[in-house]
């Protein structure tokens, strides 16, 4: 081999290390471009939704105000945090705001469980329904967001990325932390809709699924139909959630809602499955054919994948009320 082949080795191989190079760089640095894209794209997302509850806010803190004009200092706060909202302009301050408005949100509701007359008003149900959607919307956004922040971070912290974020200054980004005791979920909950009864399960430490269900409408003239809704959101990347509802009514009175199917002893069942991030709001509407103080069983049921030995289990108790109609006294 003379000198002039050797040459054009040596030569190749550089040629072939400096494309290596060069092909690994640019691979690590789309990379990182397209992970900081995705946590933008996932911030967008949790403010769209923030945003729409926002929106909701004013019309709600007029209804509340028609019932319990006297609660100004609540009303005072929900607003100022809304405005703090609007005003924000870095994420620091948008998730000081956010997290603002989840307490004084949550104060706002607590002071309307004193008003059974609100709590009966339809514009406050339709705009408190409105609400629990939008913040089972903030979850599923929230935790989306939070797991394309830990990848971007962690890819900033691994070798190659962290050389190639250090040269081009690629800046770790924020969590988007909630406030203390916003962990604990999933929370199962019966809330009467009109009257001052309430059962509510204890909450669990999990951050695997939110569930709900509660009373719409409870207090009905005879041949009214009693209304409850279901809410049941999958929090988890992977994998599906399982979730039965079984509602047993005061004994003559049946679910009439499509979804569920009788079954044995007067149980009235119904089954859902949910994807990764998904969501479901379901309407059960029972038929009232008697007078009188009843109570409304349910258990909900759910488990992720395959494991039903850790399926949590949930039994509660709704206080329903029949009354006659003007034209049965």
């Amino acid at each position: 081999m003379d000198s002039k082949q050797i040459l054009l080795g040596v030569i190749g191989a550089i040629v072939l290390i400096a494309l290596l190079i060069g092909g690994w760089f640019l691979s690590t640095y789309n990379g990182l471009v397209t992970a900081q894209e995705g946590v933008d794209a996932g911030w967008a997302q949790v403010e769209s939704q923030y945003q729409r509850r926002a929106d909701l806010i004013p019309n709600l803190v007029e209804t509340v105000k028609g019932f319990a004009a006297h609660e100004e200092q609540v009303f005072l706060e929900v607003t100022k945090y809304r405005s703090q909202w609007g005003a924000a302009k870095t994420q620091d301050e948008k998730i000081a705001a956010a997290n603002g408005m989840d307490s004084a949100i949550s104060r706002l509701l607590l002071v309307s469980e004193n008003y059974p007359q609100l709590k009966s008003n339809e514009n406050f149900l339709a705009l408190q329904s409105q609400l629990e959607g939008t913040e089972n919307r903030i979850a599923v956004e929230r935790m989306r967001y939070n797991e394309m922040v830990r990848d971007y971070n962690t890819r900033l912290k691994r070798m190659p990325g962290s050389m190639v974020a250090g040269m081009y200054r690629f800046e770790p980004k924020l969590y988007f932390e909630a406030e203390k005791g916003a962990e604990l979920a999933p929370k199962v909950n019966f809330n009467q809709g009109s009257g001052t009864s309430t059962a509510t399960s204890t909450p669990q430490t999990s951050t695997t699924a939110s569930v709900s269900l509660h009373g719409e409408k409870t207090d009905v003239v005879l041949g009214e139909d009693i209304l409850l809704r279901l809410s049941a959101v999958n929090l988890i990347t992977k994998p599906k959630m399982y979730v039965q509802v079984i509602i047993i009514p005061p004994s003559g009175m049946s679910v009439t809602s499509s979804e569920f199917s009788k079954s044995a002893a007067g149980q009235f069942t119904a089954s859902y499955q949910l994807e990764p991030g998904d969501g479901k709001d379901i309407e059960v509407r029972i038929v009232s054919n008697q007078v009188g103080d009843f109570e409304v069983n349910g258990r909900i049921i759910y488990y992720f994948g395959n494991d039903k030995e850790n399926a949590e289990d949930q039994t509660l108790i709704l206080p329903i009320k029949v009354r006659k109609g003007a034209a049965s006294r």
